[in-house]
């Protein structure tokens, strides 16, 4: 299922969810609120992550702080969504999620953070490997900010997409 060429895709109905972050990721919540995007960062072994985790993966240290990221990146893979599980995503179908991997979340061993990306963007235009950029919807009733990705452009060297 695609959309029509040139269209625009919809946006999800935010006023069908409440955002009730639990103790793990309740700071970074509070980030958005400033349009903030964090990542998790452990300084023992300078590795960051996503999404947040009271404790490092990799050294399991307690020494867990937040690094804000630039908010570019490459879209790594994606995935067409015509089946929403979540109601406040029904109005939004079809849509895409992307993996977006973070320049600026480079870890010591050479890998990039990966972070799940809701795309503004309709299907036809996306591409593994075109490059992206952070976006923001409000909530309706609450503080909290929600992330959100678009591409910053339509061609780059090395693109692949599903077929249509």
């Amino acid at each position: 299922m695609t959309m029509e060429t040139g269209s625009t895709p919809r946006q999800p109905d935010y006023s069908r969810i409440q955002i009730i972050p639990d103790q793990d990721i309740a700071e970074w919540w509070e980030y958005t609120k400033e349009k903030k995007f964090m990542l998790a960062y452990c300084s023992p072994c300078d590795l960051k992550w996503f999404p947040p985790f009271p404790a490092c993966r990799k050294c399991s240290s307690m020494t867990v702080e937040y690094v804000e990221i630039e908010g570019k990146g490459e879209i790594h893979t994606y995935n067409v969504v015509v089946q929403p599980i979540l109601g406040h995503m029904v109005p939004a179908v079809p849509y895409c999620v992307a993996i977006v991997e973070l320049p600026d979340g480079t870890n010591p061993d050479g890998s990039k953070t990966r972070v799940p990306a809701l795309m503004r963007d309709p299907e036809e235009d996306i591409a593994i490997g075109l490059p992206v950029e952070l976006d923001w919807d409000e909530h309706p009733s609450q503080d909290y900010n929600i992330p959100r990705w678009k591409l910053s452009a339509k061609t780059a060297p090395n693109t692949w997409k599903f077929p249509l």
